[in-house]
């Protein structure tokens, strides 16, 4: 094995011209960790919100220089002394967590054991790094959060990128009515995911729709609590992701209501994912039976790295970006 390998890393903060492709020392597992052969990582807009060194969470992951990304899947080539549970060869994939210093962009990468899902023989290296960031925020949201029952009317304001793509398929297995939010050239697509209804937001206002909504699932922060209060029935749930200080302020407020004025009412959250494997392999499942698909709007290189961060920056990439290390 070798002693080094290519990473893509940051040496200091900036929009372009800051990531490049180093050979630096392979990483060395600890008791509790494996290491990690990279077969598939996938990019996720917090990676270059961090490139950027405007990602809130950056402190902890410095000091730089940052391998980025951190969803992956890859083969272990090595365990750490303390491991019994997962083995050499073993196929597995994750999100590695903040204070894991992310990695993934990498040839090799080291994670902690707790974090790390065995990948079913059913689905692809692609298909399980693509999952884990996106494909958890909306897990999470709607089944911990949201808590959608069968017959709700879900939205989703951002269908067609990576988070809105897992979000419609895993609100539509739940038995809810989905309505995609999108723009006119993704109308057809968020369509053939599963939604029952889209809406063009060149065209129409979701919010201006008076007590349609049981949730308001907003995947790129372009709403907020005010604007949607309207649209949603009593007791609906408005969940971000992108946790502004109006927005946080809402969700504080909305969750001091709840524990000291109990009863059915309109409410505010911001959805922060932790990389849970369970959550991993319930999607898993649901793309072994069918249920789902990945959705990926490109592979790139690692050498070319840079050039998937300037697609994700758009904000038009249509499902996940794929990063192909081997």
């Amino acid at each position: 094995m070798p002693l080094s390998m290519k990473a893509a890393r940051i040496h200091e903060y900036g929009r372009s011209g800051v990531l490049r492709v180093d050979e630096t020392a392979r990483p060395v597992p600890g008791p509790d960790e494996v290491l990690v052969k990279v077969a598939k990582a996938s990019l996720n807009p917090r990676d270059w919100l961090t490139m950027r060194g405007i990602y809130q969470a950056k402190r902890t992951i410095e000091p730089l220089p940052v391998t980025l990304g951190s969803d992956f899947s890859g083969t272990i080539v090595e365990v750490g002394a303390n491991v019994d549970t997962l083995s050499v060869g073993d196929h597995v994939f994750a999100m590695q967590p903040l204070k894991g210093k992310f990695g993934a962009f990498a040839e090799y990468v080291r994670i902690g054991t707790k974090f790390i899902a065995k990948k079913p023989v059913g689905i692809s290296h692609t298909d399980a790094a693509a999952m884990p960031c996106a494909g958890m925020t909306s897990y999470q949201t709607l089944h911990d959060i949201a808590k959608v029952q069968v017959g709700e009317t879900v939205l989703v304001n951002g269908a067609s990128g990576g988070v809105g793509v897992y979000a419609v398929q895993i609100a539509k297995e739940m038995g809810a009515r989905v309505v995609a939010v999108c723009g006119p050239d993704n109308i057809e697509f968020c369509n053939k995911l599963g939604a029952d209804e889209v809406i063009n937001y060149r065209e129409e206002d979701f919010s201006k729709r008076q007590a349609a909504f049981d949730v308001v699932y907003d995947v790129i922060g372009r709403s907020s609590p005010d604007r949607v209060a309207a649209a949603l029935k009593p007791g609906g749930r408005y969940i971000t992701t992108i946790p502004g200080l109006g927005t946080a302020f809402a969700a504080l407020k909305s969750w001091l209501a709840s524990k000291l004025l109990p009863g059915k009412r309109k409410t505010t959250h911001l959805i922060l994912v932790k990389p849970h494997p369970s959550d991993l392999l319930a999607m898993a499942s649901m793309i072994e039976c069918g249920k789902m698909q990945t959705v990926v709007d490109g592979h790139y290189a690692l050498d070319d790295v840079e050039l998937a961060f300037e697609r994700s920056q758009t904000w038009r990439a249509r499902g996940k970006i794929i990063i192909d290390i081997d």
